[in-house]
């Protein structure tokens, strides 16, 4: 009788086994199915294992199946069974609602899932349809991360349009494009075409900027005074400044005024990024004429420095003191006291919503006049805190302020004229913008905080590129915490006076009591 019974016994483990298999092939194709469509051969292998696992069950337990609802553990198995069917369903109607009403909630300190304000404001004014290739092989981490970020993209706007090729699949295609490596990113726009091979939001935002631009405006950067060279690749180089400003679709070149003799009918904005030497009567006399002729000049002058541009902005309005700004702030970050930080701006479209902070490296202050020219208005855009103050004796090392001789804070360390002139058709617009620092901008301190933001912003706005200004994609470095002086008097004592205090009371208190017990 034993040995009539085995091959039955052997057939209801093998049965079982084959429902496990099944059920477990079965889940592993409809995860395929969701994360690798493109697994076509492995996903029929899993689906007719799996199925034919699962028919071989039902066959050979077809009697257990059919005497099974009568019992008991089959209706608690029904009750188990209902539950789990509601809970799913209560799932799928979650899943359902939050496709038809998709939120997103970026809770990281940096907002490193939170497209940009530059990106968003470049992505609804899109006012022409963008196509987006990319070229990645299926599966690949970067292809991921990409899809993942363009995906944020789509989001925002109807005008972009997204395909993935994967050239090793689709080679006509990648040869039609001329696709030399993997990870290249092709976007189009009317006749235009840009291509990328960096998966960062600051490259894919630069390439939406370059494809649907018309023309570019152009950036000159004066020579032939000492000025930071858009060239130099070192500390004090503007190499950095340059090649933001053409990720934003700028053309930069260097003028030397003195082989010249005026500034060239393309400029659309002169900089001028802290001279060392004097500037000759006639190459001022050309700086004069192109903004009287409705012409956008950036200067940027460092303390202790006479230029010869100094009458040139008088007669604007505006001048630069002779003073160091001195903000005793900047040692709560391990930075020198002729470091001066800026957190607060006045209300103006160069620093509308900016929230970074911005540190002027031996800066001065500029000061407005009384009495302003007919038809000049002057704006601060940059201001100290009331903490700082422009230092007058430079002679001395240990600097205080002395009242009567120093400026009291805050002061104002950049600041925009501008000036209207003639009516009609003959109606022109100059605008003349000041800093009291030029090293903010240069390659060591272009990408520190919001020094890099703040520079491209004041260029973005004289050359009217104003969907430009904005605080511009970032990747996930660090950033200094600003405090007020109350708030870092208020964390100093409490770390470092009431803290240990309440831990010698409390170690008091017990001797205390264990002295009198």
């Amino acid at each position: 009788m034993a040995t009539e019974l085995r091959p039955r016994a052997t057939m209801k483990v093998s049965s079982k086994v084959a429902g496990i298999v099944g059920a477990l092939f079965v889940l592993a194709s409809l995860f395929v199915t969701e994360y690798y469509p493109t697994q076509k051969a492995l996903l029929w292998i899993l689906g007719v294992v799996g199925g034919a696992a699962l028919l071989f069950f039902f066959v050979a337990e077809r009697r257990l199946l059919v005497r099974a609802p009568g019992t008991r553990a089959a209706r608690h198995g029904a009750n188990a069974l209902a539950i789990t069917l509601a809970f799913l369903g209560i799932l799928v109607i979650v899943n359902v609602l939050s496709i038809r009403h998709n939120e997103k909630w970026d809770l990281t300190a940096q907002k490193i899932y939170t497209l940009s304000d530059q990106t968003l404001k470049v992505l609804k004014g899109l006012d022409k349809d963008v196509t987006v290739t990319a070229f990645f092989s299926d599966g690949s981490e970067e292809r991921a991360k990409i899809k993942d970020l363009l995906d944020r993209y789509a989001d925002e706007t109807p005008r972009l349009k997204v395909k993935y090729v994967d050239p090793d699949k689709n080679p006509a295609l990648a040869h039609q494009y001329g696709i030399r490596q993997y990870g290249t990113t092709v976007f189009e726009a009317g006749s235009n075409t840009h291509r990328i091979t960096e998966v960062s939001e600051e490259a894919l935002t630069n390439a939406l900027v370059k494809v649907t631009r018309e023309g570019k405006k152009t950036i000159y950067f004066l020579t032939g005074h000492g000025e930071h060279s858009i060239q130099d690749t070192q500390r004090s180089g503007y190499r950095e400044a340059k090649k933001a400003l053409e990720d934003q679709g700028f053309a930069v070149k260097e003028l030397l005024l003195l082989k010249e003799g005026e500034v060239p009918k393309d400029c659309d904005v002169l900089v001028v990024a802290g001279p060392t030497k004097p500037f000759l009567d006639k190459e001022i006399e050309a700086i004069r004429t192109y903004l009287d002729g409705g012409g956008k000049v950036m200067v940027l002058l460092d303390p202790q420095v006479e230029t010869g541009l100094e009458p040139l902005l008088e007669a604007w309005g505006a001048k630069l003191r002779d003073d160091v700004v001195i903000d005793t702030m900047s040692r709560l970050f391990g930075g020198s006291y002729t470091t001066p930080i800026v957190t607060e701006y006045p209300n103006h479209e160069i620093t509308r919503e900016f929230r970074l902070a911005t540190f002027l490296p031996m800066a001065r202050s500029v000061d407005r006049a009384k009495s302003l020219p007919e038809g000049v208005r002057f704006q601060p855009i940059a201001r100290t805190s009331s903490q700082a103050w422009g230092e007058t004796d430079l002679s001395n090392p240990k600097a205080s302020f002395d009242p009567g001789q120093d400026y009291r804070g805050p002061l104002t360390l950049a600041a925009l004229l501008e000036k209207t002139q003639g009516k009609g058709d003959d109606k022109t617009e100059s605008q003349l913008l000041i800093v009291g620092d030029s090293d903010f901008a240069d390659n060591t301190y272009f990408n520190f905080s919001g020094n890099g933001d703040l520079f491209q912003n004041m260029v973005s706005y004289l050359a009217k590129e104003e969907d430009l200004i904005s605080i511009r994609p970032k990747d996930t470095k660090p950033q200094p915490l600003v405090l007020s002086r109350a708030q870092a008097a208020t964390l100093f004592y409490a770390s470092v006076v009431v803290g240990p205090a309440a831990l010698v009371l409390a170690g008091l208190g017990i001797w205390w009591r264990r002295r009198n017990l």
